[in-house]
Formats: structure tokens, C-alpha cells, sequence
């Protein structure tokens, strides 16, 4: 990894924050020749660097931020939905970690950042870029939509292949066979898109194998309907979209209403 002109050799970066991303960092930080103190308990006293790096929980950055401030030239968090009002910059790893990667995991993956001076947007985006990371900028009014954009991206669908692991259990089938197809569609989302790569009996219209896919979904009925009405509008953006889709849609739902077990 190569240091940027932004960052001195002499850069102290003090790491307040011992769970998963505070670990990585400081181990990729360092690893980067960087001078790392930490990672530090939000507990333990703060010692003087150029720069805070606050790992911590969003709903405790004020307070850390507050107890840093005199220690510190700069001090900054990792939070994607936090706006700057604590701090002098942010620094959002847009990835997953369980706290037990190396160093290279930040290699090539993207890194939303922001400063509320140029000096301090500088020292984001060096250390982005020390750590072997592509900065990108995103500004406290679209945290919302790109924090969740994250969410969608990650939490969301750790949600939906909840649902498709127990649907298969109850099938008699390991999880482990649904990973090549989960790997494949993100390859080929991240190749084409959601409209082009999407596949099945939405985008063919064949509404009869949703309807008894809808049947057997079980507990997850209102997920699979929830995400049935969604898919049938990314159907619709496809380039080969027929006009058929929406009056096979409306004849399965009245056929499903009617059908539905009497309480």
C-alpha cells in the first residue's frame, strides 16, 4: 500500500472503538506504516494523535467526539447515516466484516467520505486510499438514501436468503446449493443490472407457478407477496417486457383472494 502526500509518515491515528471495524482498521492502518494507537476502549483514557478515528456506535459519537476533541487536530467516525455536526470528517467502508479479516480486505472496495473543510475531506480520502480503498464522496443530505441503499444491499438480502434457506430446509435441501445461484445473480447484477439479469416466473409471466410458489411460502407469505409486487416492477423494466405481465398479475391475485382458506 502506498502512503498519499496527505498523510506525513509521522500520522498518528488514534482508533477509539474495539469491535469488528476498529480491530480491521487498525490492523490495515498499520499495515499501511501508519503510527496506530489503539484499538482503544471507549473507557480508556484518550491519548494525543493527528487524527481520531471514532469506530464506535452512532448513538455514543457525540460524547467520544466530545472527550477526543482536545486530543486530537482531527477527529472523524465511520458512520454512513451520522452527519458531520461532531466531527471534522467521516470515513464509511461501504463492506461487511466480522472482525476477523486481514488487512487486505479493504482493497479495491469503495469508501463513502466527507469533510467540512477541504483539509479534513484531504485526510478522508488519504486514508481511504492508504488502506488500499476507492473513496467516494457522499454529503450529510444523501446519507439517508445511500446508508440505505447499504442496507438493501447487505441486511436486506441476509433477510431474503433467511427465508430461502428455511423454504429449502423444509425441502430437505442444504443451503449450500443455493449459494452458486445467490453468487450468479450478484454476478450478473453487478454485470447488467436487475432488469436485465432477472429470471424466473415473473419475468416470463408465468403466473401460475407464482401463485403455488406463493401457497407453499408458508410463514413467509407476506415477504414473498412484498417482494413478488416489487420484482413484478423490476419485470417490467426489462428490455423483452410484454404487455401480458400486468393482466396475468391481476387474474392470479383475484384467483388467489378467492382461494384463500376461510378462517
Amino acid at each position: 500500500m502506498h502512503r498519499t502526500p496527505a498523510l506525513a509518515p509521522d500520522t498518528t491515528i488514534a482508533i477509539v472503538g474495539a469491535g469488528r471495524l476498529g480491530g480491521v482498521l487498525a490492523r490495515a492502518l498499520r499495515a499501511a506504516g501508519l503510527v496506530v494507537r489503539g484499538p482503544l476502549r471507549r473507557e480508556d483514557s484518550m491519548p494525543d494523535a493527528d487524527i481520531a478515528l471514532l469506530c464506535v456506535p452512532d448513538s455514543a459519537i457525540a460524547p467520544v467526539a466530545f472527550a477526543a476533541r482536545p486530543h486530537a487536530r482531527l477527529v472523524a467516525h465511520v458512520s454512513g447515516a451520522t452527519p458531520l455536526t461532531d466531527v471534522d470528517f467521516s470515513l464509511h467502508p461501504l463492506q461487511t466484516f466480522t472482525g476477523k479479516e486481514t488487512s487486505e480486505v479493504f482493497r479495491g472496495i469503495g469508501v463513502a467520505v466527507d469533510g467540512r473543510t477541504p483539509e479534513a475531506l484531504e485526510a478522508a480520502e488519504a486514508l481511504a486510499r492508504v488502506i488500499g480503498a476507492n473513496p467516494f464522496h457522499v454529503d450529510d443530505a444523501h446519507r439517508g438514501e445511500y446508508h440505505a441503499a447499504a442496507s438493501f444491499a447487505s441486511n436486506f438480502v441476509l433477510t431474503v436468503l433467511d427465508a430461502a434457506e428455511h423454504l429449502a430446509k423444509d425441502a430437505g435441501i442444504d443451503r449450500a446449493y443455493l449459494a452458486p445461484l445467490v453468487r450468479q445473480t450478484v454476478d450478473n447484477w453487478a454485470a447488467r443490472g436487475a432488469a436485465s439479469s432477472l429470471t424466473g416466473p415473473i419475468a416470463r409471466g408465468d403466473e401460475a407457478t407464482v401463485a403455488r410458489q406463493r401457497a407453499a411460502s408458508g410463514d413467509y407469505r407476506d415477504l414473498f407477496d412484498a417482494l413478488a409486487t416489487a420484482t413484478r416492477a423490476v419485470a417490467g423494466r426489462a428490455p423483452h417486457a410484454t404487455a401480458h405481465t400486468t393482466a396475468d398479475h391481476a387474474a392470479t391475485q383475484q384467483t388467489a383472494i378467492t382461494e384463500e382458506p376461510q378462517a
